[in-house]
Order: structure tokens, then sequence, then C-alpha cells
């Protein structure tokens, strides 16, 4: 489960850190494959992570090849580290749909959470807490949230308490850290839900969020920031000390 694996990296790691394995093949240099360059990551990162999140888009875009590097990556994660992993997906669908979709990646990949799309409803969403974990988009870190998430996330976040009760511990949210100015209410509002937090690093969002997130179950996650850095190692530890910081302290 995805919660109890995340648990355990987290107080064995003192780290709320995800590395975001958003593996731009026209961006790396050096390395021979996708695969070759995660594996980099990993052995630099492991023991500083509380997890991997793999956004899909940059493994479909490769096509066919690029579905085995995703599908190896994972394989790679399972067979060194004890480590939970995230696949980024953003699914949304009919149920028959989102069962198939589920069933990929909870029964074949084997992932331990997903994160999903909540604008059909919770028949869209019910098939994944069925198979494992899932994070509901609730306030993004992307510029265009005032079209239409500003103004429903707070009924987002009821359908994810609801989903909650129903599913214990497979239920969390994804909240931008650019959205400082609503983290509180939604704290105060989110109960048991687990958090998953992007925006920190290259998109600007500040740590000093977390200091009202402290007890709960909060992943957050950098990617191009950490992966791309002349020495990842070295930035992934920043990153770690500076979350904690906030969590921890």
């Amino acid at each position: 489960m995805f919660i109890k694996k995340y648990r355990k990296a987290r107080d064995k790691n003192m780290s709320i850190l995800a590395v975001g394995l958003d593996t731009d093949i026209e961006k790396i240099r050096g390395f021979n494959s996708v695969l070759e360059f995660n594996e980099h990551i990993v052995k630099e990162t492991a023991d500083l992570v509380c997890g991997y999140k793999i956004n899909i888009a940059f493994y479909e875009k490769l096509g066919w090849k690029g579905y085995k590097e995703l599908e190896d990556t994972i394989e790679l994660i399972k067979n060194e580290t004890d480590l939970p992993i995230i696949l980024d997906v953003k699914r949304g669908d009919i149920g028959n749909t989102a069962r198939a979709y589920a069933r990929a990646y909870f029964d074949k990949l084997k992932v331990d959470s997903v994160t999903v799309n909540p604008y059909m409803g919770k028949d869209s969403i019910i098939p994944f807490l069925e198979k494992g974990h899932a994070f509901i988009l609730l306030l993004t870190s992307n510029e265009s949230i005032g079209d239409i998430e500003l103004h429903v996330y707070l009924k987002v976040l009821e359908l994810a308490r609801e989903l909650e009760k129903r599913y214990p511990k497979r239920v969390g949210i994804v909240v931008g850290a650019t959205r400082g100015e609503h983290i509180g209410k939604i704290s105060k509002k989110s109960g048991n839900l687990s958090w998953l937090i992007p925006g920190i690093g290259t998109q600007g969002g500040s740590p000093e969020i977390l200091s009202e997130l402290k007890g709960k179950d909060v992943v957050v996650n950098v990617s191009r920031a950490i992966i791309f850095a002349d020495n990842v190692r070295k930035k992934a530890e920043e990153f770690r000390e500076l979350l904690a910081r906030q969590y921890f302290d």
C-alpha cells in the first residue's frame, strides 16, 4: 500500500521529497537511453527521498520504445529500492475505461499511486481506488486555474473526503506550492487526505507552506530542478533539507 511504503521511506530518510523522473530525452546528455539516465538519478538520490514520481508524457511521446523505458524504469526502482512510485497520468474517464487504465497501471506496471482528474466525478475515480492509491487534482500549479479549478476546488475537496471515508488511506489531493494563499483553508478541511505538492523548484513555489501541513502525509515533488542539475545528489540534498526544516522541525 502506498501510504505504508511512503511513511516507511519518509521516516527512514527523514524526507518528504519525491524526485520527478520527467526525463525529457531532448535534455539529457552523456547517456545512451532514458533508462540509463533514470538509473543514474535513482542511484544518486534513493537514500534522500520518500519516493519517485514519473510523468508518463515524457515516455509516451517516444512511442512503444518509450513505454518500454517506462516499464524498465519502474522495474529498476522496485529492484533497487523499497520506495513508492507515483505514476503521473491525470486520467479521468467513464467507469469502464477507468477500470482499464487502473488495470494497466496497478496490475501490469504495479505502481503504488496515480494522479487522476475529477472532472467526470467519482465513477471515474473509484476504479483506481479499488486497485490502489490515487491523488486527485485539486488546485494545481499551472497558470490557468482561474478557468475552472479555482471555482470548484472546494467541491472537489468534499468529493475527496467522501471517497476517503469509503477507501481509507487510498485518497490524496494534488495542491500546487504556488497556491499558498489557499493552503491553510484546504489543510483545515482535508482531514486524513494525503498531499502531493508540485511547484517547489523551477516553478517557484515556497516551501514555507509546509509549516501548515505538519502531521499530514505530504509528498513534495521536484523534477527538473534536481534531475537536470550539474550535481544531482547535492541538489537533492539541498531540497531535502529545505523541506525538512519546514515539515519536521
